[in-house]
């Protein structure tokens, strides 16, 4: 593989806590929210002329710890475009130019911890032939390894405190106090976080980190108007809640999960993406005449250049758990973002890529805006295919109904296309695209080769159980670049009763050619080596495995890197009961006669 830096001054803090790395002066630098179990620099550096987005993706999960089943749930994200790449995505960068991009998960499903009963549960498949009363079964497979698990977290507080959810949407006193409340709660698990991972206490964690740089931007701007008086008065409150608390056996994971849960609460639009559109129908046939045009006009047949004229009349919710929404954009709505706009915003605010709704003057709430009455179009599991044409985008379903879009642009329809078919190939099936345009590039030789995807062991033992002398090849679950032939063999047991055998033989990637661990040939591609390897006797040791027949992919196989999303799993519940919060009460953050006294305490700042 080509040489990529990696920094590692682990004096740095991650861009979860608030580090901004400078931009490179050339090449493309990618920014993280977690640099891996052994910290380092926010941030790689890639100096190759060109390169795809997903082998940038590939390369910095494989950095960090995250697993190759894991690696589709990441994406880069262009903060100056508002887009993110597509897999196929190439990055040429001159030598004199830089250009900076985020790697964060896209592809998100709420309820994944299990702690609503209210939202669907949200787990992996478990492995075929399991009893039906076994917990694994009934609680499906992790949705994340250890590391994406945490880099979601550090994602997570990113997003909080760059107002995925603000203080300025709210309107009634109820709401606000309860936003406050539950965002003290939030800065409570943040700080509790800080002291279970560096293994000191509670309270002197909270002298070195104030509780304002752990809630939302709105919620601070809102204590800074207030007297040094009362703000001094809600930090003793904070202060004096964090010293009376016992962590007693709290972990980690019980912190990180309670925060994530507790943000899916307070923040609604987390994990979900709402993409502005220019024009939408709905087609009852794909051929036939719309049941469904807005007044805005028809998307035209004929794309014309780069973007599409006109203000949004549609909106389309994407979600993991919800599939595919629309609702029509009020009129009031498009004057007020075309007044306010959206200056002043961190590019970075916003973790999907939407920009939040511009707020009125400090001080003053908007006017909630009313909660859109969301017309459904269709799960992942439904749509048959996509159509991209410039700007415009058709989602066809099985029932021949389409749907079609006109985005602002090109980029954004290669953006929004991506988002429909990485939950398709999450939800649906693993080994297939819908839309050429935005084709993985390591997805297309698997299919042009005949390769699986990163399966668990138990998902290959089932598919080579059938007959002796099946084999299937599958990418690692381990390591990105390394592909598994693995092959069955039956045995027979002293009892009389018959086990399976499977043999592992690692294929390794040598100089663009393709290896078999063993034998000194190489091939330029993993079709030509299973071709060749066809019939042949592998012997490892004194066991000798036959290829008889090659196991390749189906279409819509059940697997590990399917996401089932269901009442199927029962949700795993976990002993939270000691993170219940101490209510803060409303006089004990307004603005009023003090009758209390400190001695040594600092005015809190701005």
């Amino acid at each position: 593989m080509p040489l990529r830096h990696w920094g590692m001054a682990r004096g740095s803090k991650p861009v979860g806590d608030g580090a901004q790395p400078m931009a490179a002066m050339g090449g493309l630098k990618v920014l993280l929210h977690w640099a891996g179990p052994g910290g380092g620099e926010p941030w790689v550096t890639f100096s190759e002329s060109s390169l795809t987005a997903e082998e940038v993706c590939i390369h910095i999960a494989h950095k960090v710890g995250i697993t190759p089943p894991c690696f589709n749930l990441f994406a880069l994200f262009d903060a100056q475009a508002q887009v993110w790449l597509p897999p196929n995505h190439i990055l040429e960068i001159p030598r004199d130019a830089s250009l900076m991009l985020y790697f964060r998960i896209r592809f998100y499903f709420r309820n994944w911890h299990g702690m609503n009963p209210r939202e669907p549960a949200v787990y992996r498949c478990g492995p075929p032939g399991t009893e039906a009363s076994s917990d694994q079964t009934a609680q499906g497979m992790q949705l994340l390894d250890p590391a994406s698990f945490e880099y979601l977290f550090e994602q997570g507080k990113h997003e909080f405190v760059n107002d995925v959810a603000s203080l300025w949407e709210l309107s009634t006193e109820e709401e606000i106090h309860h936003f406050k409340n539950e965002s003290l709660g939030m800065a409570f698990l943040h700080l509790c976080h800080l002291a279970l991972r560096h293994g000191i206490p509670l309270e002197e964690v909270a002298k070195k980190t104030s509780f304002k740089d752990c809630i939302p931007r709105s919620f601070r701007r809102h204590i800074r108007q207030h007297s040094a008086l009362t703000r001094l008065r809600l930090r003793n409150v904070f202060r004096r809640f964090l010293r009376d608390f016992q962590p007693g056996r709290l972990s980690q994971q019980m912190v990180m999960v309670k925060y994530l849960a507790t943000l899916e609460r307070l923040a609604p639009r987390f994990g979900t993406e709402r993409v502005p559109v220019c024009h939408l129908r709905l087609l009852a046939q794909a051929e036939g005449e719309p049941c469904y045009i807005r007044d805005s006009g028809v998307a035209p047949t004929d794309p014309g250049p780069e973007s599409a004229a006109g203000p949004p009349t549609h909106e389309v919710l994407v979600t993991g758990t919800g599939g595919i929404q629309w609702w029509p954009v009020e009129e009031e709505v498009n004057k007020e973002e075309g007044s306010s706009g959206s200056s002043g915003r961190n590019p970075q605010a916003s973790l999907f890529g939407k920009k939040a709704k511009a707020h009125k003057a400090v001080g003053q709430p908007a006017d909630r805006p009313r909660e859109p009455l969301w017309a459904y179009f269709c799960d992942f599991r439904d749509i048959t295919h996509v159509v991209l044409k410039e700007h415009c985008v058709s989602i066809h379903r099985q029932d021949n109904k389409c749907l079609e879009l006109s985005l602002p642009s090109r980029a954004a329809a290669l953006s929004f296309v991506s988002l429909v078919d990485g939950y398709f190939r999450l939800t649906a099936d693993s080994s297939h695209y819908l839309c050429h345009e935005v084709a993985p590039p390591r997805l297309v030789m698997s299919i042009r080769d005949g390769i699986h995807g990163p399966l668990l062991e138990p998902f290959v033992q089932a598919k080579l159980r059938p007959e002796d002398g099946l084999y299937l090849i599958h990418w690692s679950t381990s390591h990105p670049y390394r592909l598994i032939l693995t092959v069955a063999q039956r045995s027979q047991a002293p009892d009389g009763m018959q086990s399976l055998r499977l043999r592992k033989f690692p294929i390794e990637q040598q100089d663009g050619a393709f290896v078999l661990e063993g034998w000194g040939r190489s091939f330029p591609s993993v079709r030509e080596l299973g071709a060749a390897l066809q019939g042949c006797l592998l012997r490892a040791g004194d066991d000798c495995f036959s290829l008889r027949r090659c196991c390749l992919p189906q279409p819509g196989e059940t697997s590990n890197l399917i996401i089932m999303r269901g009442a199927r799993a029962s949700p795993r519940t976990l002993n939270l009961s000691q993170l219940s919060f101490h209510r803060v009460d409303q006089k004990e953050i307004t603005q009023g006669p003090w009758a209390g006294a400190t001695s040594g305490a600092q005015s809190a700042g701005p």
